[in-house]
């Protein structure tokens, strides 16, 4: 008998939770089948899914009474750079020769824009790799000269090669091969697809593609078929000279032209796309706390893709329509039950290239944004499993920890709290602004980033679980009267200097216009070599050494060069002056 009532006890007790789960769990499939429909083609930057989407939010922040912060509107619009426009004039004439993008080149979405008539010299792989003892440019004369150089590098699917072999370097990126010729002071770039590893497939070079924030590397830099490159210098003879450099890796540059010069046209123009962040509040006192997460995704797979199949909708399920859809359910429960404070439902675009929306947010605030109490950013948040859940940031305030042990008291799952407020993702620009931030995430999966990423592998019940979480955790900061305790980590970074040889610690601004030469900074990391060379966020970096810094591309090839204990003289622009310093690098982090 008491085992009967035992287990109609179970019984009413699953009933009830389940009545209580069910409404939760039926918005968030609502609000996650819509976002990551095929309809939405992959809330891509550019593409009318996108907009739909920040519709659909807008919507449900409407008719949950939230307020609109941008005069009467939920959208923050702004504009930014994304894909090329080719022109009629691309070409490259030698004598009474020609070609043209029917007729074997193509301008590299990175290309700048631009006519030069110059000599053009072979320089192999255009590699300079003092690590692996290899020069293409040694004792060669490029400055003013249009570089010819292959793909890849030497050596390619051979194991033994001093170069890695099976796998490129990073030596062998298109964007490292301009980079290291404008360096070497040369005009323009042909790149050519060696013969050796080609296949004998027709060759075909594609149009540079209208759904990627190409960044300008400098120099025009076209791509340059066999035939046509075979056409236009019919004495140069790049399969014997390929087979030679891979024999031995021993560079074979040479000029090609020397009295009769080329002229080289890369005729394109950049596009820019409006995008828009969509934002509720519901209004409390003067202080505010953000609850945000970013709504678009990788759209048909541009840039970041890791799918095996480019051009299939990647819906992004749970990056970010998870996230999208509990900061709708978090702002529902906190209408009915509202706290002291204002709290800002913030949803952001363009984080997949570089967390452009919640910087924009963060520069344009429509509040005061040192009245933040905290930021929490939920961006993937529906794929837990075996109840295991992350919470980064924890460190940001000394308060976070004993918050979300509370909060998850009632939702019980195992949660690790730890990490700084640095991290690939919004709630990182919000700590840059000095502001405590939390990062709730279920963790990387084998659909990341891939066409993969559906509707149907979403864990709901446990989505759940992460709303109430945050939702409790927003409750638990409300109520300290105080403000949290911000911590600013001088811990190095888990993660981003491994792949060059030396550490310098400068946090870029990924929103900086894409008309503004340099690399602009959000900030650097505290006890980093950048901050000890005393640059700080706001400051705009135009040359490093010898590498004059167009964009972030022109950063991350100058580390490349340097070993920890180097030094460089630093030259930035702060408030409009020039100024510079000496940085000396420090050790990858481990």
């Amino acid at each position: 008998m008491r085992k009967f009532q035992f287990l109609l006890t179970f019984i009413a007790v699953c009933m009830v939770s389940t009545a209580l789960a069910s409404p939760l769990e039926s918005n968030l499939k609502k609000h996650v089948k819509f976002l990551a429909d095929d309809k939405q083609e992959g809330r891509g930057i550019g593409t009318k899914g996108l907009d739909e989407s920040a519709q659909y939010i807008a919507d449900r922040f409407q008719e949950l009474g939230l307020q609109p912060p941008f005069g009467g509107s939920y959208f923050q619009p702004f504009e930014m750079g994304w894909g090329v426009q080719l022109g009629p004039n691309n070409r490259v004439q030698s004598g009474d020769t020609g070609a043209d993008t029917s007729s074997g080149i193509m301008p590299i979405g990175f290309s700048s824009a631009g006519t030069v008539t110059a000599p053009v010299v072979f320089v192999g792989y255009g590699i300079t790799a003092p690590e692996f003892n290899y020069d293409d440019f040694a004792d060669m004369h490029v400055d003013s000269a249009i570089i010819l150089c292959l793909t890849g590098e030497p050596g390619e699917f051979d194991s033994s090669s001093v170069f890695e072999g099976v796998n490129y370097t990073a030596h062998a990126t298109l964007r490292s091969k301009a980079s290291n010729a404008k360096l070497k002071n040369a005009v323009a770039m042909l790149v050519v697809e060696g013969p050796l590893y080609a296949g004998t497939g027709v060759e075909e070079l594609a149009v540079p593609r209208a759904d990627e924030p190409y960044l300008d590397c400098g120099i025009p830099a076209l791509r340059i078929t066999r035939e046509a490159l075979a056409r236009l210098f019919p004495e140069f003879e790049l399969e014997k000279l390929q087979r030679s450099i891979d024999s031995n890796t021993q560079p074979r540059s040479m000029q090609i032209t020397d009295s009769v010069n080329v002229t080289l046209t890369a005729d394109l123009t950049r596009e820019t796309v409006a995008v828009k962040n969509v934002v509720g509040l519901i209004p409390g006192n003067d202080t505010v706390i953000v609850v945000g997460a970013h709504y678009d995704h990788l759209g048909f797979g541009q840039s970041g893709s890791l799918d095996p199949h480019p051009g299939k909708i990647h819906n992004g399920a749970d990056d970010n329509a998870s996230g999208v859809a509990s900061v709708i359910e978090i702002a529902r429960d906190l209408m009915s039950r509202p706290i002291p404070e204002t709290v800002m439902l913030a949803t952001f675009t363009a984080e997949e290239t570089g967390l452009g929306g919640s910087s924009h947010l963060v520069k344009n605030f429509p509040l005061r944004l040192d009245l933040v109490r905290a930021m929490i950013n939920l961006d993937m948040v529906g794929r837990v499993k075996d109840n295991q859940f992350s919470v980064l940031g924890c460190k940001s305030a000394d308060e976070f920890s004993g918050i979300i042990e509370d909060a998850n008291q009632s939702i019980g799952l195992n949660v690790t709290c730890k990490g700084d407020g640095y991290g690939p993702s919004d709630h990182m620009n919000f700590y840059l602004a000095d502001r405590p931030v939390l990062f709730f995430f279920s963790g990387a999966h084998e659909d990341y980033h891939r066409s993969t990423d559906d509707y149907k592998r979403i864990n709901f019940d446990d989505m759940a679980r992460v709303t109430r979480l945050a939702e409790n955790t927003v409750r638990g900061i409300s109520k300290f009267s105080a403000p949290l305790t911000f911590v600013k980590s001088s811990e190095p970074p888990p993660q981003g200097g491994g792949r060059f040889r030396a550490w310098f610690g400068s946090i870029p601004d990924y929103s900086q216009a894409d008309t503004l030469i340099g690399v602009l900074l959000s900030g650097v990391r505290s006890g980093s070599p950048a901050e000890s060379a005393g640059l700080t966020g706001g400051d705009l970096m135009v040359q490093m050494g010898k590498v004059k810094l167009n964009n972030i591309y022109d950063l991350v090839f100058a580390l490349r060069t340097y070993a920890p204990g180097d030094s460089a003289d630093v030259h930035y622009l702060r408030k409009g002056a020039e100024r510079s310093s000496v940085c000396v690098f420090g050790s990858p982090p481990k």
